[in-house]
């Protein structure tokens, strides 16, 4: 029942508004809305305070995915499951090309790197999670565009973090949240321009 849904209460934050203003751009860009129209709708969208106050600004659009409207679909299915763990003791070791990105990633940088190309990966859901169990090795994320990368809950006590993906994802995009330490490691993201 809509009723017990305790989804449009909740407080939004500047990801979420940043969603909805991105939306609108592309709305502009398609010609479905004019730049007065947007100019209202971003006044809007900067002064909601909840998900209720975001969702009608963008009701009328076709195809405006919201990720706290769309995470609930697929989390059922994907958070029970075991996580991907990839380890580098003494080589390194990477996922690339074609693969299935669970909901969950462990990534152990034991001696030497983990890599993890999410180019031609296949995703299912709007968050990723990674958990980074750094030892001297490093972490390094090869990412398509529009994805984001949030890494305010990693530590770097020895290690450095260089994220180049900290701006919010494009609508539909995934966003990997990390969390757990790098170690003496580093942890870097990439565009897939910039990929070696």
């Amino acid at each position: 029942m809509a009723t017990d849904d305790p989804t449009p209460v909740m407080r939004a934050g500047d990801a979420d508004r940043e969603v909805v203003a991105e939306i609108l751009r592309t709305a502009l860009g398609e010609g479905r809305l004019d730049l007065h129209e947007v100019d209202e709708r971003l006044a809007r969208t900067y002064a909601a305070r909840t998900y209720a106050e975001l969702e009608p600004i963008v009701a009328d659009l076709p195809g405006a995915t919201l990720p706290w409207r769309a995470a609930p679909a697929t989390a059922p299915a994907t958070r029970d499951e075991r996580p991907l763990t990839v380890s580098a003791s003494w080589s390194s070791e990477k996922r690339t090309g074609e693969w299935r990105v669970p909901a969950r990633i462990v990534a152990e940088p034991a001696m030497s790197d983990v890599k993890l190309d999410f180019r031609e990966a296949t995703v299912t859901g709007t968050r990723i999670d990674l958990e980074v169990r750094g030892g001297m090795g490093s972490v390094v994320l090869v990412l398509p565009d529009g994805w984001s990368v949030d890494t305010e809950d990693l530590k770097a006590t020895w290690g450095t973090v260089k994220n180049r993906h900290r701006a919010p994802a494009g609508p539909g995009r995934p966003t990997i949240h990390v969390t757990g330490s790098i170690g003496m490691g580093t942890f870097k993201t990439r565009g897939a321009l910039f990929y070696e």
